[in-house]
Order: C-alpha cells, then sequence, then structure tokens
C-alpha cells in the first residue's frame, strides 16, 4: 500500500494506506478491501460495524433534532416497524480512496454502487445493519457523495449531522434482510454443513 496517492484533499487516505492501513485489518479495527485492475491499485476501502445514534437529547440543536427525527421516520418506513432503540447499528465505510490517475472519469461513482455497497450488504445480512455510514468533509460529501452525477447513490444519502464534517447514511435494510433470508435457507438446505 505504499504506492497509494489519493491526490489533494485525500491526504488522510494516502496516510492511513500507508502507515496503518495494515495494522487497522490485522488488529479487526476495519477490514481493508484492494480494488484491482491487471494488478494495480485502483482503489481501497475499509468496512467496520457502527451505530447511528436516534437518541434526541435536550442540549441538541434543532436543525440536528430535525436531521435525526427525518432518518428514523425513514428507518421505521423502511423496516415497516416502530424504532424503540436509541441506536442502530450499520456498517461503516471509514476510508474510501481511488488512486489519483483514476480520479475524475466516473470511476469513485461506480466503486460505490457496485463494489462497496454490496460488500457493506452482505456485512450487514452477516453481523446486522439497516445501512452504510460515513463521515466526510463538507466539500467532498456536497462535491461527491450527495452528486448525482458523480455518484449514482447520491439520491438514497441521508445527512444524519452537518457541519464542517458530514456524518451520512444510506440505508439498505430490505437488502440486507433479503440476503439474511438467503443465508439462513442455504444454511436450512444444508449447503454449509
Amino acid at each position: 500500500m505504499e504506492s497509494v496517492n489519493c491526490g489533494e484533499g485525500g491526504e488522510e487516505q494516502t496516510n492511513f494506506a500507508r502507515e496503518e492501513a495494515w495494522d487497522s485489518h490485522r488488529r479487526c479495527l476495519s477490514t481493508v478491501f484492494v480494488v484491482l485492475s491487471e494488478n494495480r491499485l485502483v482503489s481501497y476501502f475499509t468496512l467496520s460495524p457502527f451505530i447511528v445514534s436516534l437518541k434526541i437529547r435536550e442540549n441538541m440543536p434543532e436543525p440536528k433534532k430535525e436531521l435525526v427525527m427525518e432518518l428514523r421516520g425513514r428507518l421505521e418506513r423502511l423496516l415497516g416497524m416502530d424504532i424503540k432503540y436509541s441506536s442502530v447499528p450499520t456498517i461503516l465505510l471509514g476510508q474510501f480512496c481511488l488512486q489519483n490517475e483514476y480520479r475524475g472519469r466516473g470511476i469513485g461513482g461506480e466503486l460505490l454502487a457496485k463494489v462497496i455497497k454490496p460488500y457493506a450488504v452482505l456485512y450487514a445480512a452477516r453481523i446486522g445493519g439497516v445501512g452504510l455510514s460515513l463521515h466526510a468533509k463538507k466539500q467532498v460529501a456536497k462535491r461527491f457523495y450527495l452528486n448525482p452525477k458523480k455518484n449514482p447513490l447520491a439520491s438514497g444519502f441521508q445527512a444524519v449531522s452537518k457541519g464542517s464534517t458530514y456524518e451520512l447514511f444510506y440505508p439498505f435494510a430490505a437488502e440486507a434482510i433479503a440476503v439474511r433470508r438467503a443465508l439462513i435457507e442455504r444454511f436450512k438446505s444444508k449447503e454449509f454443513r
């Protein structure tokens, strides 16, 4: 991972890949995935368990309260049940880097939709989770994650908190439930035995 270069604005991801990725993976703090094309590194990303708080606190600013209530309502509609918990499990996209030479070609959005999300859904089906969470600098959130021209999943993302860093959430509860049901059926049919 010494050759990782995430380009301008991706210094944190470059440093993580070069200095911390292997230790993070080895110590089970996150799972590091690498995307290769013809044995060349295109991208890397990390996934780990996470929670999103749905608790409304008295001293919480009104805009944050509204975001949390909106998210709770959306999740309740998706799950078809009242959520009585103060938090829900999600899968955290902790790091996501596209090598500098591949930026600006629409590859980042494709990776998010066709590689990262399916892995996150599979993780969620196995360990529990109702969506993908991530934290992004305001500019990155607006320029990439919430931009439908660059990210095919943009319309599904919801801000959980805003500021200089956005906490974003992409729900996929129905997909994770369907995968879990399929895994259970495979187990029942003794494919795993």
